[in-house]
């Protein structure tokens, strides 16, 4: 009974490890690889990041060039921690295909991503590991 007892708390902390290494990794693709966070975070006068605001969405800094309609470009990001309004499964595909249930494709800028599955579940690993917070406007 001992045995099996030490063998569930090793499981457990297997699991919860090879858990934080996925948001890990997620962290490194949304802050240094596909860099969501530029884009997705309110900057301050000078230009930085507000530090502890990340992903709570932001006025898009640049304005549509003339052969986008203003339209179809972003002009304020959507606030991503905590991935509101999707499922995993859907943020999954988001990721991997690059439109949200097959159909709905982001606006300009954000390119339609074509990640792998497993880049694309570390980044919804990473971004559902964090808080919901309102977007600064």
């Amino acid at each position: 009974m001992l045995r099996l007892a030490i063998l569930l708390v090793l499981l457990r902390s297997a699991c919860a490890a090879a858990d934080m290494g996925l948001v890990e990794r997620g962290r490194y693709l949304t802050h240094d690889v596909a860099m969501c966070v530029q884009c997705h975070s309110p900057r301050q006068e000078d230009g930085s990041l507000i530090e502890g605001k990340e992903f709570t969405g932001a006025p898009f800094p640049v304005t549509a060039p003339t052969f986008i309609s203003s339209g179809e470009w972003c002009v304020v990001t959507p606030p991503i921690a905590g991935l509101p309004g999707f499922t995993k499964a859907e943020a999954v595909e988001f990721f991997m295909n690059g439109a949200r249930l097959g159909e709905h494709q982001p606006k300009w800028p954000m390119p339609p991503y074509r990640m792998s599955r497993e880049d694309a579940e570390a980044v919804v690993a990473y971004l559902q590991s964090l808080p919901r917070r309102e977007k600064d406007r």
